[in-house]
């Protein structure tokens, strides 16, 4: 079941580049990420053995908290992108746009980790502090199997039938 988490939430992260280039993913895309949300909440609220209603509660924090990464990362790319044009062999870049790239790149990187710390604590009042642990290593996890194949997909390229 992870494995499969896992593959859908590759496929649904590869859409970011298509957002960060002014392109709407394709309608497969959300809906597998919603596909991973529930998924990912179903696991979570067996191996963290919650209530209904600390099921619920977390819930609404960790999609909320989903959608602020989402938004983070689909800034991160379009700056990624932006400041990969200024660094192109053979073209002046512009000094001004390299620093200004540089600390929106930088404040990304602070926002996302506080994304995650702002998740950790209003997870507080809900969960058990061996809940809270539980759900951390649940999540990365999960992360690190993003991560494997994500480097697999860029390793042997798309699977066969897709782009």
């Amino acid at each position: 079941m992870m494995n499969r988490i896992a593959l859908t939430a590759v496929m649904t992260l590869l859409a970011v580049p298509l957002l960060a280039q002014g392109r709407q993913p394709p309608p497969r895309a959300a809906a597998l990420r919603g596909q991973i949300e529930e998924s990912f909440m179903r696991r979570a609220t067996l191996d963290l053995a919650l209530t209904a209603d600390q099921s619920d509660r977390m819930s609404k924090i960790v999609t909320a908290a989903g959608q602020r990464r989402r938004t983070l990362e689909e800034e991160q790319q379009a700056s990624q992108m932006a400041l990969m044009q200024q660094l192109r062999p053979g073209v002046a870049a512009n000094t001004d746009s390299l620093n200004r790239l540089v600390d929106r790149i930088t404040q990304n990187r602070i926002s996302y980790a506080e994304a995650f710390r702002d998740e950790i604590r209003d997870l507080q009042p809900i969960l058990s502090p061996v809940q809270r642990a539980q759900y951390l290593q649940l999540r990365d996890r999960l992360l690190e199997r993003i991560r494997e194949l994500q480097q697999n997909r860029q390793a042997n390229g798309p699977p066969a039938g897709r782009p």
